[in-house]
């Protein structure tokens, strides 16, 4: 029965850094991702939402990305939280990895969002700037959280 335990807790480790990678690719820090333009956008002079505009791809691009970061670090943290105790004993950097998402990653989200609204409301070159560079920081991140496991599952595997 421990064996069947030990195996579930490191196989849904794996699971955590499998997810993360997927995330990465559709975050387009691993292969070239791309994203669809969408309909609709905000008028800044107006501050009306057109439905029949097309969107921005900027803002299609964020909010995607917003989307899948946030999916990708609640599994992270809820993974790592179930299984906690097992996971610190099998290599305590994995704790520390997930802390540093749940220490940055709502400032990051947070800020993207925030830098994202400006935009819509001015679509002013300075709030693309800052835009982009709030995706940055999300998804500098994001590569690191996919570094930092990636390096951990590898060191952990085959642990008994």
């Amino acid at each position: 029965m421990k064996r069947i335990r030990d195996w579930c807790q490191r196989f849904s480790f794996e699971i955590i850094v499998m997810a993360i990678i997927v995330a990465s690719a559709n975050l387009g820090i691993i292969g070239s991702g791309g994203c669809s333009t969408g309909k609709g956008q905000l008028n800044p002079t107006t501050g009306i939402y057109d439905n029949s505009a097309p969107g921005d791809p900027l803002v299609v691009s964020v909010e995607n990305i917003r989307e899948t970061a946030l999916g990708l670090f609640d599994a992270a943290m809820r993974l790592e939280k179930q299984n906690q105790d097992v996971l610190i004993k099998l290599n305590p950097r994995i704790h520390v990895a997930v802390e540093q998402i749940r220490r940055d990653g709502p400032k990051a989200l947070n800020a993207l969002t925030d830098s994202k609204t400006a935009y819509q409301k001015s679509r002013s070159a300075a709030d693309a700037t800052t835009l982009r560079n709030a995706l940055a920081t999300l998804q500098s991140l994001v590569r690191s959280a996919v570094s930092n496991l990636a390096e951990i599952a590898a060191a952990t595997k085959g642990t008994p």
